[in-house]
């Protein structure tokens, strides 16, 4: 995996103001990014990258084939060969081959069938909910994704639990340059491509409907997926595919409750559910940065970029881009067009878009229509310190059941 991506950044200061990953910047990253924003494409000595923040200079990077996701060298110990080999971080023809299989098998039929099942397990999960304080994070955001990756990976539910500290393992190494850590996840990954060994053996005797069936069918019929690919893409199918979208709900929830006005069109319409998510995503999206390398010489905008240059693609200050959005602070549930780029753009755009939009759709519905009051327990949000995401470590809430307050209305309409 790429040292950009892996190494904790330094701290960035414009003279004497500190900009980028401090403890400031992540609790409020936009305030940094308005004040580089002018120079779209700038050069950080602090990080020896260029950064880019503009909407259009980002988008035109996202698609540009002198620009490598890549990873470097794909040799070495299994740690090493399975990050190498993840599609996030591979360039074409790889890149190509590997998300040609991904199509086959995460199709748009396959997501939208798993519609009810993820409507069924927020039902569950708000089930049991009394009235008073609930963590949001805790008991919805966290474990929505996690079921949903782990039955679209076919594991058991007995299994989960260990799944996820393999994975844990993995995405600790990709934010630290800890021998420990890097120990800790060599172990975790050789435990996990002994564990999928055994889980694909299986679907190859026994295939479903899942998406890792689809990839060892799609394997089976010649199209050369090896098994540390089929590692990979299950490694980062968990990564992407719950943390993003549990940080997701939180800042989207976040964002409703700080603009009241906007939560009671919500909860009045709830026909505007999908343009709200597409405007949480660029109001306050869980993707902040992206790290990629020039291949070759190139300029964007009026900078000139050297082959061999590191740059960081900051996705998050490109939805405050005012360039691209009017009034890009307004936090608007109806805003069209939204053409943010929280799931990229070209040939790396996020193949599990569609299901993250599902998951964050049914879990803010089911929230505002479960409960008729929702107020924010805290006054303090404490955030994940991650360079490239963002999102709360909880976001408790105090809610009354819209039930309760019902019966409670017309008892008083009754004189009682």
């Amino acid at each position: 995996m790429d040292r950009l991506v892996r190494t904790r950044p330094r701290i960035v200061r414009d003279g004497d103001v500190s900009l980028f990953f401090t403890p400031g910047f992540y609790v409020d990253p936009y305030a940094a990014y308005n004040k580089i924003r002018a120079e779209p494409v700038r050069w950080v000595p602090e990080l020896a990258a260029w950064v880019l923040t503009g909407h259009a200079e980002v988008a035109a990077a996202l698609v540009d084939p002198r620009i490598s996701r890549g990873s470097g060298p794909r040799e070495g110990d299994l740690l090493t060969r399975v990050l190498s080999r993840m599609m996030l971080f591979t360039d074409p023809p790889d890149h190509t081959r590997l998300r040609a299989l991904a199509n086959r098998a995460f199709t748009p039929r396959r997501v939208e069938a798993l519609r009810p099942r993820i409507a069924a397990v927020v039902g569950e999960l708000l089930g049991g909910v009394e009235e008073g304080v609930w963590d949001l994070v805790e008991g919805l955001a966290y474990p929505l994704p996690v079921i949903v990756i782990s039955e679209i990976l076919s594991l058991p539910d007995r299994d989960r639990a260990s799944f996820k500290r393999w994975s844990d393992d993995v995405i600790a190494f990709a934010a630290s340059d800890d021998p420990n850590v890097r120990e800790a996840a060599l172990h975790s990954v050789g435990e996990l491509a002994e564990y999928l060994g055994d889980l694909l053996g299986g679907l190859r005797a026994r295939p479903d409907a899942s998406f890792m069936s689809g990839l060892v069918q799609a394997e089976e019929e010649g199209s050369r997926l090896t098994g540390e690919e089929l590692l990979a893409m299950a490694i980062l199918i968990l990564m992407n595919g719950h943390e993003t979208t549990t940080y997701a709900i939180g800042n989207g929830m976040l964002a409703l409750l700080r603009h009241p006005d906007q939560l009671r069109r919500l909860q009045r319409h709830a026909s505007l559910t999908p343009p709200a998510v597409e405007e949480i995503l660029r109001f306050d999206g869980s993707v902040q940065m992206r790290g990629v390398k020039a291949r070759d010489d190139l300029s964007l905008g009026s900078a000139h970029i050297a082959a061999g240059d590191q740059i960081w693609l900051a996705i998050g200050a490109t939805g405050r881009d005012p360039r691209e959005f009017p009034k890009p602070d307004t936090f608007d549930v109806t805003r069209s067009p939204n053409r943010h780029l929280q799931f990229g753009r070209g040939p790396h755009f996020c193949i599990g878009a569609a299901l993250a939009r599902v998951e964050i759709e049914l879990a803010l519905g089911g929230v505002l229509a479960r409960f008729r009051s929702i107020e924010l327990g805290t006054r303090q949000i404490e955030w994940h310190e991650i360079p490239v995401f963002r999102g709360p470590k909880s976001v408790p809430l105090v809610v009354r059941h819209a039930t309760v307050h019902a019966a409670k209305d017309r008892r008083l309409a009754e004189g009682r």
